[in-house]
């Protein structure tokens, strides 16, 4: 998930590399196979949609596949948006791709029974896209340009007026937050361990920092009328519980919870299960906290 202070100087090679691994076709097999069994055994959709500058990988469940046809009301759908992946190898180097062997939130959208979208973020799960570089997944993977590619692939895949809840683990947090106030219907925003002080995590770690990418931080609160669900795990060390605590306090319509026994990863699809995402996220705050 990290850049470290090296990364800067391997990215003109990895660019390299990457060309290599593209014109042979080898590996990507692991990340391949689980996402294609998940979408397989779900049968969910599976379509590429341009944004302004990528293409994004566009993934609906059947609840979401029938909801395209007319509706006598609108539907209130569900977006997630999967965290930062392979963005580095074990050596702190960017890698020749960010797809997550375990693409922990489509595992999780597999549960919701709501019309849920599975939105893919550039240069993920292998939309040949040539706009892409080791530097859209590393110090560009919060910037402008991918918040607003990822914001009109969205709008051009949703269909009509329908009020929609983005959900975002780690870095998909992050995007979520830095989405929400440029799409007119999102009415909350959940996230999951989400990387919502960037520079806090960046100086903490001892990371690069990613100089071209938003911070949420940073940014003016969200506006009122959006809803805001700020989880973290208690045994969180990637991103720790008192930065997503700090960030919630400074909204004007946010909750924080801490969920026992969950760390960056381990626990959340646990916790999922025992939501009901069909209710409000006061009601979904609650059931959790019981």
């Amino acid at each position: 998930m990290a850049v470290t202070k090296n990364a800067d100087k391997v990215i003109k090679t990895a660019q390299s590399m990457l060309m290599i691994v593209a014109i042979l076709g080898l590996g990507l097999l692991t990340a391949c196979s689980s996402y294609q069994h998940i979408i397989d055994h779900q049968q969910f959709s599976n379509e590429v949609q341009d944004g302004v500058t990528f293409r994004h990988r566009i993934l609906m469940n059947p609840a979401a596949q029938q909801a395209n046809a007319p509706q006598p009301r609108p539907l209130h759908w569900h977006v997630y948006i999967e965290g930062d992946g392979r963005a580095v190898d074990a050596r702190g180097r960017p890698s020749l791709d960010p797809t997550p062997r375990t693409p922990m939130l489509l595992e999780m959208m597999s549960k919701d029974t709501s019309p849920a979208l599975y939105l893919g973020r550039p240069c993920y799960y292998h939309t040949q896209d040539p706009a892409c570089s080791p530097v859209s997944w590393t110090l560009a993977r919060y910037s402008e340009a991918t918040v607003a590619s990822m914001a009109s692939a969205l709008q051009r895949s949703l269909p009509g007026n329908n009020p929609i809840t983005l959900i975002g683990h780690s870095g998909g947090g992050t995007l979520a937050v830095l989405l929400a106030p440029r799409l007119p219907n999102v009415t909350g925003v959940v996230t999951l361990a989400g990387n919502l002080q960037v520079a806090e995590w960046v100086q903490h770690h001892g990371y690069s920092p990613l100089s071209l990418s938003l911070d949420p931080a940073t940014q003016p609160p969200l506006p009122e009328c959006i809803q805001q669900a700020h989880m973290a795990g208690a045994l969180d060390k990637e991103i720790l519980p008192r930065w997503i605590e700090a960030f919630s306090q400074a909204q004007p319509n946010a909750r924080y919870l801490s969920i026992e026994r969950a760390d960056h990863r381990s626990g959340w699809p646990f916790w999922w299960t025992l939501i009901n995402l069909d209710t409000t996220i006061d009601s979904m705050c609650d059931k959790v906290t019981r």
